[in-house]
């Protein structure tokens, strides 16, 4: 791998512009299949050294990326509605975290050793198709080509579309080290509803790294972002009132905003461009879990372009559906838009909602429902664990918005 100031081309086989979680993930995807001798270009605004984010997930089998786990437990706290407060172990899963500094590094030394792949530090600016087919990508540093696909993580859908249910996971979260011990490192709080609601979506997640050290984040599914110094003045109370500390130093500051949405994405918005990452609508609209399904997809698309030779015209053949805004495309997203109906329209406490799957189901069964590894049968069965009246009222109004987008 080299950076294109150190040698300068105009023209590669692929271009990803945008080198997040999703377009590391998918060179490195590229640099372990058979197309690894393409040549491709990588191109975002930031050199990726810090810890900007913190990726949680569960696997109930070793992991690509389990060398640079930080940590990983084998069960979660809970704590809920109707006295619900409970350690739950996940089985077969184990529930793992990753610093986003560790991922870059990783990807990147992987990515070193491929004299293919080009780095570039500049912001994206357009795309425009060129008369031989090829996919200019314009960035501050100049003009760049892709003779077969352009792979773009740096469209942002404004998401304000009010025919569909637009709803926003907002957080933030402090690593904090502490004078005394105050966790234990064998068991994280995955779900922590013990705060005030505030008729959303409110809840707080604790990953103990020591005895002395953890990330403690407050989390908000809703549709309003809050002032900052109200997520501060939230975590303070926690921190007090149920971790029983006051004397911490706060070493690290994450925060974030992600969308949660069933608005329809177009994976192949023109020839030449696919969509990756959140872009193209890998975050699970009624969770925010992005880590995992990035990686599936992105294996399935390297999967593809692979069966065709990694001739972009082929693969654009083989999935002319991308091109289309496909509004509730599959059963999972059906389930997706009931949840995300019954939370923005305040049908049903949200947290007796989650209090319910995970006490009236094997909470591994619960894991592998958010990863959509459940057949329709598992699907109904834990459908039939949640308060029936207001999901039955949300199924009834997400099918008559199915039926107003197709006859519009």
């Amino acid at each position: 791998m080299s950076t294109a100031s150190e040698t300068y081309s105009s023209k590669y086989d692929y271009i990803i512009a945008g080198g997040g979680l999703a377009g590391l993930s998918l060179a490195y995807y590229l640099n372990e299949s058979g197309l690894r001798n393409a040549k491709i270009l990588i191109i975002d605004q930031s050199v990726k050294k810090e810890n900007d984010k913190t990726w949680c997930f569960w696997e109930a089998e070793s992991g690509k990326f389990d060398q640079i786990i930080q940590q990983k437990w084998k069960g979660v706290w809970f704590h809920g509605t109707r006295e619900f407060n409970r350690f739950l172990p996940i089985d077969e899963y184990a529930y793992k975290l990753i610093r986003s500094e560790n991922f870059y590094q990783f990807v990147l030394q992987k990515l070193s050793q491929n004299p293919n792949i080009t780095l570039l530090q500049a912001g994206v600016l357009s795309f425009q198709k060129l008369s031989n087919q090829s996919t200019e990508v314009y960035t501050t540093k100049g003009y760049f080509e892709a003779s077969e696909l352009v792979f773009d993580s740096t469209f942002r859908s404004p998401y304000t579309d009010t025919r569909y249910n637009q709803m926003l996971q907002h957080f933030k979260g402090w690593v904090i080290e502490t004078t005394e011990p105050a966790f234990d490192e064998t068991q994280p709080t995955m779900f922590d509803f013990r705060i005030e609601q505030r008729e959303e979506c409110r809840f707080v997640y604790v990953l103990p790294y020591s005895k002395t050290k953890a990330l403690v984040e407050y989390t908000i599914f809703s549709d309003n972002l809050l002032p900052e110094e109200e997520y501060e003045k939230a975590l303070e109370s926690y921190l007090k009132t149920h971790v029983k500390v006051d004397k911490y130093r706060i070493e690290e500051v994450e925060n974030g905003v992600i969308p949660m949405s069933d608005e329809p994405h177009i994976r192949m918005p023109s020839s030449g461009i696919v969509r990756i990452g959140t872009s193209g609508g890998f975050v699970k609209a009624s969770t925010g879990y992005s880590f995992t399904r990035t990686q599936r997809f992105l294996q399935k698309l390297v999967s593809d372009l692979e069966a065709v030779g990694g001739n972009g015209k082929a693969f654009e053949q083989s999935h002319q559906t991308w091109k289309k805004a496909i509004y509730i495309s599959d059963w999972k997203g059906f389930l997706d838009s009931i949840l995300l109906d019954v939370m923005l329209q305040k049908r049903h406490s949200s947290k007796d909602i989650f209090t319910c799957l995970f006490s009236k189901n094997r909470p591994a069964q619960i894991l592998k429902f958010l990863d959509e590894d459940t057949s329709l049968f598992e699907d109904l069965a834990i459908m039939n664990t949640v308060p029936i009246i207001p999901f039955i009222k949300s199924a009834f109004v997400v099918i008559f918005k199915k039926i107003k987008y197709i006859f519009r």
